[in-house]
């Protein structure tokens, strides 16, 4: 192995050499993803299908991270996710467990993550909305934003609503770089 620093300070990639062998188990415990599946287990009781999925995209980020420090092609996966259920389920929970487990693996800056509803989004009256979002999803930039009830954003029945102009955002190139 050999590992060297570019000028910037950064490490550069590993080259694997045909021989060589990575103890995943070892890089799973040093990556302190374990301690998050285990708050989880004690947090949440039963969930087994959900918690299975966790450990699954856990599993798949860390030899994800592992291919990037090899230096072997990797594609980052796309981590949007939708959390569904009735009130009560843990869904809040789930997704705060998940935004510790990217932490630890190099997806996220080791930054508080950004939890807010409708009214952190959606402004009252037109042209309030898009800079209220805006800001939000620049807060969140380099870590996780958790939109909770996210569902409450579209009011079709209201054509004065703008919670329509948020999600709009979001779907845009100018939610990606406010």
């Amino acid at each position: 192995m050999n590992d060297t620093n570019n000028a910037k300070g950064v490490q550069a990639a590993t080259v694997l050499a045909d021989d060589m062998q990575v103890n995943l188990e070892a890089e799973f415990e040093t990556s302190n993803v374990k301690e998050v599946l285990d708050k989880l287990d004690q947090e949440l009781v039963g969930l087994k299908p959900v918690k299975t999925r966790i450990r699954e995209i856990a599993a798949l980020l860390l030899v994800d991270r592992l291919r990037k420090q090899f230096a072997l092609t990797s594609a980052t996966p796309t981590l949007h996710m939708n959390f569904t259920g009735n009130p009560g389920t843990g869904k809040t929970t789930v997704a705060m467990r998940m935004a510790e487990i990217f932490t630890p693996l190099g997806l996220r800056a080791r930054r508080p993550s950004v939890s807010v509803t409708r009214d952190d989004l959606v402004g009252q009256y037109i042209g309030h909305t898009a800079p209220k979002t805006k800001e939000v999803i620049k807060k969140a930039m380099g870590g996780v934003l958790f939109i909770d009830e996210a569902y409450y954003l579209y009011k079709p029945e209201n054509e004065r609503d703008y919670g329509a102009e948020s999600i709009e955002i979001f779907a845009s190139d100018h939610g990606k770089q406010p």
